[in-house]
């Protein structure tokens, strides 16, 4: 799957804030299980400090690839963890920017 992210300043007035890949978080669940996290394995974290108008919307430039594996902090070859089920099952993606989490899970299926 390739993840990606929406950011929408529903406020009033502007707002500044890092976007980059050092303050971004994507993580997968299913049920209470975390099955994977983007910071786990990340390289090169990068800030991108934006000015966001009232009512300005930004996007990923380039989607993040989950290989489906779960993620480890022991290890990032991908021959060394587990791959995620597929056959229907059911994973969420939440994300996290700039310390902002999102307003709700997206439901992802994995055949």
């Amino acid at each position: 799957p390739l993840l990606s992210i929406k950011l929408t300043n529903n406020g009033e007035t502007a707002c500044t804030l890092n976007v980059g890949t050092s303050s971004q978080v994507f993580t997968i669940t299913s049920g209470s299980d975390t099955w994977w996290r983007s910071t786990e394995c990340q390289t090169e974290p990068s800030d991108m400090i934006v000015t966001l108008a009232a009512g300005q919307a930004v996007k990923s430039a380039v989607p993040l690839t989950w290989d489906r594996t779960r993620s480890s902090v022991s290890t990032c070859s991908a021959t060394d963890r587990p791959r995620a089920p597929g056959g229907g099952a059911s994973y969420h993606l939440s994300v996290e920017i700039g310390g902002v989490p999102s307003s709700e899970s997206a439901q992802i299926l994995l055949y």
